[in-house]
This record gives C-alpha cells, sequence and structure tokens, in this order.
C-alpha cells in the first residue's frame, strides 16, 4: 500500500487523532499521544497494513527547532579541551517525541508514527503488549531522553547506572564533572596520542617482495 493510502486508512479510523501526513524521506503519520497505541495496533492487525515488526523506536529532543521541525539546531554540550564539562545555563524548551519505523514483511512496505509531546510532561502510552521489542527500545528513550512510557511492565534505566542524573541525549544535557566521587574527564576519541615525528616505519627487506 503506498504511504499517502496508508495516512488515509489512518485518518478514517483515527479520525483527529491522526494529526499530518509527513512527506519526507521517513513517510508517516503524526499521532495525537493518547492515541499511539491505538494507532500502533490499527497498523499490526489491519489485514491490509500487517506491520509485523516494529524495526525501530527512537527517542527525539525537538529543543531548537519549531512546531514544524524547522529551524537551527541548539549546541550541544560536551567537554573542553581540558576535559572539563562545558557549562550553560541555557534550558531546553522545546517538545520532546517518539519516532517508531514499522515493517511489514508480508505486504513489503514500511511506514513511520511520530509523536510530540511537552518537554515538561514527557509520557507517552507503551506499544510494548503490541511488538515486544518496543520493551527494550522504550526503556532507551527514557534512560537517555526521559520520556516515560505508561503502562510498560518494567520501566528503568537500560545503559546507564540507576542514580545517574539526567538524560544524556537532551540537547540541554550537561556532562557531569565526577560520578560516584570518581572525576570523569572528556577526551577527544579522534585525537591522536602519537608524535607522527617519532613513527619509523619498517624498511623494506633486500630482495623481498611487496
Amino acid at each position: 500500500m503506498e504511504p499517502n493510502a496508508i495516512h488515509d486508512l489512518l485518518c478514517a479510523k483515527l479520525g483527529e487523532a491522526a494529526l499530518e501526513y509527513v512527506d519526507s524521506y521517513e513517510k508517516g503519520t503524526v499521532i495525537a499521544a493518547a492515541k499511539i497505541a491505538e494507532a500502533a495496533t490499527l497498523l499490526r492487525d489491519e489485514p491490509e497494513l500487517h506491520f509485523e515488526q516494529l524495526m525501530c523506536l527512537s527517542g527525539v529532543d525537538w529543543d531548537g527547532h519549531d512546531a514544524e521541525g524547522k529551524g537551527k539546531s541548539v549546541a550541544i554540550l560536551g567537554y573542553t579541551e581540558e576535559g572539563k564539562p562545558e557549562l550553560s545555563d541555557r534550558v531546553g524548551d522545546g517538545d520532546l517525541g517518539v519516532f517508531y519505523a514499522c515493517y511489514s514483511h508480508r505486504h513489503g512496505h514500511k511506514y513511520s508514527l511520530f509523536v510530540r509531546v511537552p518537554r515538561d510532561a514527557a509520557e507517552v502510552p507503551t506499544v510494548s503488549h503490541l511488538w515486544p521489542t518496543a520493551a527494550w527500545h522504550e526503556r532507551e528513550a527514557y534512560d537517555l531522553v526521559g520520556i516515560t512510557f505508561t503502562g510498560h511492565p518494567d520501566l528503568r534505566r537500560i545503559l546507564l547506572e540507576d542514580g545517574w542524573e539526567g538524560h544524556p541525549l537532551r540537547k540541554d544535557y550537561q556532562m557531569p564533572a565526577q560520578w560516584q566521587g570518581v572525576p570523569l574527564e572528556g577526551r577527544s576519541y579522534a585525537a591522536n596520542p602519537f608524535n607522527e615525528a617519532d613513527v619509523v616505519l619498517p624498511t623494506k627487506p633486500e630482495g623481498g617482495q611487496g
């Protein structure tokens, strides 16, 4: 089924809860957050859709963008050249969201669902009862972006320690200076620890090949 036809079907079934059609690289429908489980059920159970696989569920921070997703992204805080956390008084004010990438092996088509929620009320119903793999993805989005998935059977951090403060993929997140009393210093993964002048290449043996 063509993407715009899938959107029309969702509009017919969900009414105003199907907010708008996203005609971009990832084609899909923006869904009212409270109705996301209902929309996911339609994608999975309607015979002409049959989206039996949730390929990916990702948390999104829309800070720095307008309601249409346009605008220049804000600067992300990291560590200074000295390895110290960059500091800022800026507090993010953009929406948070969730992106669901779905696929039907039966029909060979792909479609996406999107939700946006206020930053200070970032709650979205779980879809883990529809696609079991969502249980893991929702825990990751909770851990790194701070979105609460209501109805999740075991919502807790999955990558970071339970006592970790904040959510590292939010755009206003500040890197910690220490963890449990251990100083943390940022270092560039791309930095070359060797002095190129000290590198000695092997010489080619006489009569050798290559």
